[in-house]
């Protein structure tokens, strides 16, 4: 089985390298192309927020990896050594108030909590690391822990 590895700069220029190698994976492994749009989209705002926020000004790389669990679940990890942020930690936002009452920011981590199937967080050496997990068929996990880490 053939796994996806990619590390390049943190830089926007770099973001379509991304997205393009991680489509062409999730194809070439079976994944249903509504639910690679998904992917996409959580990757990607996911990769946007580590670009602009992680190294605060500094260089750095992020690195994208992709597996596939033995209970036939993608995985889909993406690695930076910027700041620690736990997005798994973020409050829910208040997606039934006016948009003039909401308050800035905070929904790009709530979309890719409903764009994936498991968001996980963690914190190895100097590096942050965020896990997807993506069903293979089109349901939801039945147990998800993503509703314990994520709050989604």
């Amino acid at each position: 089985m053939s796994l996806l590895h990619i590390i390049l700069p943190a830089k926007m220029d770099n973001l379509e390298n991304f997205i393009q190698s991680l489509s062409m994976w999730l194809q070439q492994h079976g994944m249903a192309t509504e639910k690679i749009h998904r992917v996409e989209l959580a990757v990607e705002e996911a990769l946007v927020n580590i670009i602009r926020y992680a190294y605060e000004g500094q260089t750095g790389d992020v690195e994208l990896r992709g597996g596939i669990t033995d209970d036939q679940r993608f995985v889909i990890e993406i690695l930076d050594s910027g700041a620690p942020f736990d997005v798994c930690t973020l409050p829910k936002p208040d997606i039934h108030c006016s948009i003039r009452d909401r308050k800035i920011g905070g929904l790009g981590v709530f979309l890719i909590q409903r764009m994936v199937d498991e968001l996980l967080y963690r914190r190895e050496g100097d590096k942050n690391v965020l896990t997807m997990f993506i069903n293979r068929n089109n349901g939801r996990l039945a147990s998800s822990r993503q509703d314990i880490h994520a709050d989604a």
